[in-house]
């Protein structure tokens, strides 16, 4: 391949890669719209680095500036605190003419407790034209902070001493497990999360379960006002069962809620405006994105028309053209190298598909960045990642030249096994307690996906058969005899490691409380349980991944065993 049709090559490959960009990240119809402002929002004004954990909470102007941007798109808004920085919310609010339903925080320390209610009291009788219903604890019960009786306790006495209607917010199932509460308020204050079920529901079944529950609740406690406390969808984060975390279903899930809160006259409260990076420490990615809007204050989705999945796509496509030409160029056009053009068209082609790799997890290590250390970190396994697809792309440019000697790479040799074992770490983790941890699809694309194309590619151009292609020993130019001496056990390890990630489904599914009161006989359980490890799709994908990572290890153990 001449140094002028490399070029040409080249450039239409890059050309290829933004054009895939493009496809993937295309603007998704979303039927649904609702053009009115919601009845309310749970309001937190936390930005990146701050959090309630570290006590660092958002200066009054902040607040005061998160609120107005809010003005025209909600009536009002939820506190879940009457401290750290929401004493502010109350006053403001009645200058720009918004509700608040205002909250006190209850947690396991008696004078935090004491604290909060009397900052509720006080700001509940301060001002009585914005603050129109307040809460008394959320979802105690369900982080079992307090038993029901200290909670009843300070409903009492909150409810003595305020003129307003007087609540306690919880999921909807511990309403009731704890249905003496109904008799202690004014209105009950229900979450209605399909996402974080025991049975996980998907967001096409989203309107018939929040209109079944609300009716449930109504029949349970008839006569009793019902809010929508927290109804919301994360658009991003692991999936759970047929609850798919994105952009798409967030934009739709909130349209459904609007329209059929309009239709059926409910009272409701969307979680929530804004994105929240500080619970990324306790939820993992998927808690940090319930917000509209995103921790960078930009709005993810408007109320009606298409959603687009990344509206940044045009700077990662150019990223990924830009890394894969220099790449190409690279190895294509230096010294004395020759090659033939199938064998100089597949060293372009894998440098475009390693640096797409690269990219697509950078963007997606710094999303789940939440503070300083996490981006240190996520440009630590960024650069991993980069550095295994720039030696993949060197081994091809110099295992495919024409006459060239194949030299071994001890860095990349290291780097294959290095990614094996912590992908069965990940799928150990995933079945010991998966809830909040995210599945690693994405962090796993270049050890997966690259080796993998790397390994077809050595098939093509090198005419070898699958085993001596793959092989881990032989991938980066080695060729002993024994082989890698742990291909057996590695090749065992991630097989299992697959298995282990799809159980994980059924394990979460078999620890909810709900699922097994819902399903008391085994014999219900277990195919629900089975159909629990195929539904979600993102698992299957990264058990689908951890097999394909196993191949390398398999061929290495087959080669020599036939060698043997």
């Amino acid at each position: 391949m001449n140094r002028i049709l490399a070029v040409v090559v080249v450039a239409v490959l890059a050309g290829l890669q933004v054009a895939g960009w493009w496809w993937f990240n295309r603007p998704v119809p979303v039927e649904l719209s609702f053009a009115e402002p919601f009845p309310s929002v749970s309001f937190a004004p936390f930005r990146r680095g701050q959090s309630p954990l570290t006590q660092d909470y958002p200066p009054p102007e902040q607040v005061a500036e998160d609120l107005r941007s809010l003005a025209g798109v909600t009536k009002g808004v939820r506190t879940y605190t009457s401290l750290e920085g929401m004493e502010v919310v109350p006053k403001l609010a009645e200058e720009l003419g918004m509700e608040v339903i205002h909250s006190a925080w209850l947690g396991e320390k008696p004078i935090v407790n004491r604290r909060e209610v009397e900052a509720l009291i006080a700001a509940a009788n301060k001002y009585p034209n914005s603050i129109k219903r307040v809460i008394v604890g959320n979802e105690v019960l369900l982080r079992q902070d307090l038993p029901v009786e200290d909670l009843i306790n300070h409903i009492r006495t909150v409810k003595s001493r305020v003129s307003q209607p007087v609540s306690y917010a919880d999921v909807w199932a511990f309403w009731l497990k704890y249905p003496q509460l109904a008799n202690e308020v004014d209105f009950i204050t229900i979450h209605i999360l399909p996402y974080w079920e025991d049975e996980p529901i998907g967001v096409e079944g989203s309107a018939r379960h929040i209109v079944d529950i609300y009716r449930r609740m109504a029949e349970t406690f008839p006569g009793k006002p019902i809010l929508i406390g927290e109804a919301g969808w994360p658009t991003r984060g692991r999936s759970r069962g047929p609850a798919v975390a994105s952009m798409e279903n967030g934009a739709r899930f909130v349209r459904t809620l609007a329209q059929v809160s309009k239709e059926n006259g409910f009272d409701y409260n969307v979680v929530e405006a804004f994105d929240q990076p500080w619970k990324a420490r306790m939820e993992g990615t998927v808690g940090a994105n319930w917000g509209v809007v995103d921790s960078d204050r930009r709005v993810k989705f408007a109320m009606s028309g298409p959603v687009e999945p990344s509206p940044f796509w045009p700077r990662h496509a150019a990223a990924a053209a830009a890394l894969g030409t220099i790449a190409a160029l690279g190895f294509l056009l230096r010294g004395s190298a020759r090659y033939r053009f199938g064998a100089g068209l597949t060293v372009a082609v894998l440098a475009q598909i390693m640096a797409g790799l690269v990219v697509w997890q950078a963007v997606n290590a710094q999303a789940v960045a939440f503070d300083l250390t996490d981006e240190v970190w996520a440009w630590v396994r960024t650069g991993l990642q980069a550095a295994l697809a720039l030696l993949l792309v060197r081994a091809a440019a110099v295992g495919f030249a024409e006459g060239a000697a194949p030299v071994a790479d001890r860095r990349a040799e290291r780097l294959v096994p290095f990614y094996a074992i912590a992908a069965i770490v990940a799928s150990t983790l995933l079945l010991v307690h998966g809830r909040y941890r995210d599945i690693p699809n994405l962090e796993f694309l270049v050890p997966c996906l690259g080796v993998t194309a790397y390994g077809l590619a050595r098939m093509a151009v090198l005419r070898l058969d699958w085993r001596n292609a793959f092989a881990v020993g032989r991938l980066f130019g080695g060729a002993s005899e024994g082989g890698f001496v742990p291909a057996r056990a590695m090749t065992i390890g991630l097989a299992l490691a697959a298995f282990a990630s799809l159980l994980s489904e059924a394990v979460a599914l078999a620890r909810g409380d709900d699922f097994v009161v819902s399903h008391p006989a085994f014999s219900d359980q277990l195919p629900l349980l089975l159909r629990g490890m195929w539904i979600n799709q993102e698992m299957v994908t990264w058990a689908a991944m951890v097999l394909l990572m196993a191949l390398p290890y398999l061929a290495d153990w087959r080669l020599n065993r036939k060698v043997g």
